[in-house]
């Protein structure tokens, strides 16, 4: 999946409108999952290369509904792995990720608050070279409401990705 976090939260809130969820009643959550997803996809266009963000994603989704059968929220809990790869060389970079989502449908519009590790890559003698981690709040257009903690793929400060992937 491109960018799990963006395609977990605005996949969520934009789903929540076509797809028919079966409720039983406010007692306790519908659980989904754990769910299973592998894909590769273009995660940065640096020029000469494009890295390419071979993903395995897992996650597990809890539907909270009020009294009369409304979805009220959803909790996600996603993990997984990442690769980074240069499409033209082959460097590659693995990072694990661990974050959870929750979906809050009493705003409008619904917001999805993401909050861990979305990506976190660590380069052997050079650090931290491109996180996205902390707290992220948005709705399904991606408009940023709240943001705590390095965002690097939300901002789009590629080039220390890039730097590090050449």
């Amino acid at each position: 999946m491109n960018t799990r976090l963006i395609v977990s939260s605005l996949v969520l809130v934009g789903l929540i409108v076509f797809f028919p969820f079966s409720v039983a009643s406010a007692d306790g959550p519908v659980v989904e999952g754990p769910i299973h997803e592998e894909g590769t996809t273009v995660l940065a266009d640096c020029g000469s290369f494009q890295v390419l963000d071979v993903s395995e994603l897992n996650y597990i989704t809890r539907l909270f509904f009020d009294e009369e059968g409304n979805l009220v929220k959803i909790v996600e809990q996603v993990w997984g792995t990442d690769t980074f790869t240069n499409s033209v060389t082959g460097k590659a970079y693995p990072m694990d990720f661990h974050n959870n989502v929750v979906v809050d449908f009493s705003t409008t519009p619904p917001r999805a608050v993401n909050m861990g590790i979305i990506f976190r890559l660590i380069v052997p003698g050079a650090g931290a070279v491109f996180l996205d981690v902390g707290r992220i709040v948005l709705d399904r257009q991606g408009n940023v409401y709240f943001q705590a903690g390095p965002h690097q793929f939300f901002d789009g400060d590629l080039d220390g990705l890039c730097a590090a992937m050449e």
